[in-house]
């Protein structure tokens, strides 16, 4: 059975809109692999974000144009990590590999890093990241009113500890749906550590 989306839908972008898919792709989709082929297919169905949270248009091209790796390794664009501020630097990009993983490519990296299964399943990732910033001013209201200056106190606050605990559960329903995303060292499981310790 295929991955089911639990966040993603077809109006999931309609805030920011979507990115415009390049015309010349299909002509050039005889040569993709078959994973890659299906990803397009997602891609037309439900769309990538103009801005999401986590991915930005890619200033490198369109989605879907061949990219390749300082080792000549062929991968295809989605889009960058975050805006490109600088003229000249690198932004890390997300980008489909041959069997339509979606990995990240970062020079600061020796290898490209893990990201999701398919892209059906990083768009769905998008969506619950971009569901849980939706929400995440919904805790504030359990603060506490004291300010007693007590640092100890900070481990048990409300707020955060709901925070938290949101956010995992949203990390946990994503990991039973895509297991490998969430490995040690690979994109999701290094965002969301930082969820855990309620650092974004």
């Amino acid at each position: 059975m295929g991955y089911i989306p639990q966040w993603l839908n077809s109006s999931s972008w309609e805030e920011s809109g979507w990115l415009a898919l390049d015309t010349g792709a299909p002509a050039a989709a005889s040569d993709w692999p078959a994973a890659v082929r299906r990803a397009w297919d997602v891609a037309q169905e439900f769309g990538l974000p103009q801005e999401a949270a986590l991915f930005c248009p890619s200033t490198g091209g369109a989605p879907f144009t061949d990219v390749f790796d300082n080792t000549g390794g062929r991968y295809w664009r989605l889009g960058q990590h975050s805006p490109q501020l600088t003229p000249g630097y690198y932004e890390p990009e997300y980008v489909l590999d041959s069997e339509g993983r979606v990995v990240l490519l970062d020079p600061s990296l020796p290898r490209p890093r893990f990201v999701n299964s398919s892209l059906i399943a990083f768009l769905d990732a998008l969506a619950a990241w971009d569901y849980r910033c939706e929400h995440i001013d919904d805790f504030d209201d359990l603060e506490s009113d004291e300010e007693d200056g007590d640092e100890e106190d900070d481990d048990t606050d409300p707020a955060e500890a709901a925070r938290v605990a949101f956010g995992l559960e949203i990390r946990d329903r994503l990991k039973d749906l895509d297991p490998p995303a969430f490995a040690m060292d690979t994109w999701w499981d290094r965002v969301y550590e930082e969820v855990e310790l309620d650092a974004i």
